[in-house]
């Protein structure tokens, strides 16, 4: 991990500089990332997201990120999306009817419960253990470990797709409805929890990602 160069995509996120003092509580160097070229040189990419999917979306294409980010992925290098960059890299988003980045077999949807939205607050993840990319992901995290979310779209699952699909990790529930909380496909990983928010297991759980070889 110490010979690599791990990127943060600044694209105007509001969540970027937590997620960077976040990388630094791990003694980890990394660099600000705002354009295509600074993008490819990096090994592994962490991609921060507050806001809606409809202006994350319009600011990658202002900014000629969007192909270059498809890209980066498809070559097999390491992304982590948090929260509105973990729904972006779904097909589509009800957010302003968005057409995302597609780079994971999803589509994110509002809440529809009785309970407030968004919804706020600390939930425990039922882990995926047949994932492929589990036992890296959960590396010195308990089962019941909890995660800071703020958020009032997701990525449901037991309704259209059923649950825990191959490429969810974890899943939780708010409402009523389950809804993936962490997700991969061999390097293109993503957490709807504010991992960067969530303590020491957040950092677990980045500090996992960042150790994760592509075998």
């Amino acid at each position: 991990m110490s010979s690599e160069i791990v990127g943060i995509l600044d694209y105007g996120a509001g969540n970027f500089g937590s997620v960077q003092r976040a990388i630094a509580a791990l003694n980890v160097e990394a660099k600000a990332i705002r354009t295509a070229e600074e993008l490819f040189h990096v090994s592994r990419l962490i991609f921060p997201g507050v806001g809606t999917a409809k202006q994350a979306m319009r600011e990658l294409t202002t900014r000629n990120l969007a192909e270059p980010l498809k890209e980066f992925a498809k070559n097999g290098r390491p992304l982590l999306g948090i929260c509105v960059g973990m729904q972006v890299l779904g097909e589509w988003s009800e957010e302003g009817d968005t057409e995302c980045l597609g780079l994971l077999p999803f589509r994110v949807e509002k809440f529809r419960c009785k309970e407030p939205v968004p919804h706020m607050g600390w939930n425990s993840i039922v882990w995926n253990s047949s994932h492929d990319n589990f036992v890296c992901a959960q590396r010195n995290l308990s089962q019941d470990a909890n995660f800071y979310f703020v958020h009032s779209y997701a990525a449901f699952v037991g309704k259209e797709m059923p649950t825990l699909p191959e490429f969810v990790l974890g899943e939780t529930s708010y409402g009523g409805q389950n809804f993936a909380a962490l997700v991969s496909r061999q390097n293109i990983w993503g957490a709807q929890c504010h991992i960067e928010k969530s303590g020491r297991v957040g950092l677990q759980f980045i500090e996992n990602f960042l150790r994760w070889r592509n075998v």
